[in-house]
């Protein structure tokens, strides 16, 4: 963790790449950043199964230690994202998600290629500004966080844990670090619950010790002059806070509307194609189960009775074929005896095949 009284006062957005217009790749801007001669040592991977999330450490000119939690995309051509980790505050360059919002260069894509920044110079401009200008920190959620800034005090105060924060153990970390590598998503999936969100906006103040020092003129001046009034509301520090509180909700809110209007088009695009599978699975459906029930009908045995009745049936036809066929020879004067014997000879042996078959089918019912 590196101080911020240990810093040179010249910004760190000079430092541009000489050639313009060419895309700065991924590899060189990595580089940049884990080896950049003053971030490096408070610097360390969070991405367990890539290296995309990357922690610095910093202090602050009002003593706060804290994290700036860097995801570089693994598409060289989308802009870094820089948020404060394990820590709710206010600042006029986060929104409620603790999502660094007022750096321009990473504002879009489009503005960081066109800075021509490298990423360690982009991580220690953010790192700078939030040093000499501290973030109005109203809560540590992070527990190692937390221990660390007891460290720096030398004291033992407590740190109000929201209810849905549990200690850092290695189950809790290995699930962190796994949703972390998530946040590449346009649309973050962050739900600010109400107790956070209460935990945000600063309490009312019981008393105004400026109003207390006042005279009686000084006082009259306050309630008859709007200005004054209008002036001594914007000093109060509770009203900056909250002030800062209702524009980054704006911000993030119209940051969330763009990102679903984008997205409109495809949306419409992919429910579309899902109705047209919908109704391509229907079709299918049915053609299976119009198939099923023919294949059911093809494979299922026969009843017994109702083979045995057409056996019955095939035996008589034969007998009669028989009996026809032996008339008709004899009408016709009979010449060919060999040839009406074998053909009527065929005709019987069916029919007594039929009839010994019906028998043991009758036999077995």
């Amino acid at each position: 963790m590196f101080s911020w009284s240990k810093q040179s006062t010249t910004p760190a957005t000079s430092s541009m790449s000489s050639s313009a217009g060419s895309l700065i790749s991924r590899s060189v801007h990595l580089s940049s950043y884990l080896n950049h001669p003053v971030l490096k040592p408070s610097t360390r991977k969070v991405s367990t199964d890539d290296d995309t999330i990357y922690d610095t450490v910093f202090q602050t000119t009002d003593g706060y230690a804290l994290i700036v939690r860097v995801y570089l995309p693994i598409d060289s051509t989308k802009a870094p994202q820089m948020s404060l980790h394990g820590v709710i505050a206010s600042h006029s360059w986060l929104d409620i998600r603790m999502k660094v919002i007022g750096y321009k260069p990473i504002s879009s894509d489009k503005s960081w290629h066109s800075s021509k920044l490298k990423l360690g110079d982009a991580v220690y401009a953010v790192i700078h500004h939030l040093q000499l200008h501290p973030p109005s920190v109203s809560q540590i959620i992070d527990e190692n966080l937390a221990r660390l800034q007891r460290t720096l005090t030398g004291t033992q105060q407590t740190t109000k844990s929201s209810p849905h924060t549990a200690p850092a153990t290695a189950a809790t970390t290995s699930h962190n670090n796994a949703h972390t590598q998530r946040i590449d998503k346009k649309e973050s999936a962050c739900k600010v619950d109400e107790d956070e969100l209460n935990s945000l906006i600063p309490r009312v103040p019981s008393s105004f010790p400026q109003i207390d020092d006042m005279s009686l003129s000084e006082l009259n001046d306050l309630v008859n002059n709007k200005a004054a009034l209008d002036t001594f509301i914007d000093s109060i520090s509770e009203v900056n806070t909250l002030r800062e509180l209702k524009e980054s909700i704006e911000t993030s809110n119209v940051d969330t509307a763009k990102s679903n209007l984008a997205l409109e088009d495809k949306l419409e695009s992919i429910s579309s194609e899902v109705d047209t599978l919908k109704h391509d699975l229907k079709s299918n459906i049915e053609r299976y189960r119009e198939l099923e029930a023919r294949r059911i009908a093809m494979t299922r045995p026969p009843d017994v009775q109702d083979v045995r009745r057409q056996l019955t049936s095939a035996k008589k036809a034969a007998y009669i074929e028989s009996e026809e066929f032996a008339d008709d020879w004899v009408e016709s004067g009979g010449n060919d005896v060999s040839g009406f014997v074998k053909q009527f000879m065929d005709v019987r042996v069916l029919y007594h095949t039929r009839a010994a078959k019906a028998e043991r089918l009758g036999m077995s019912m």
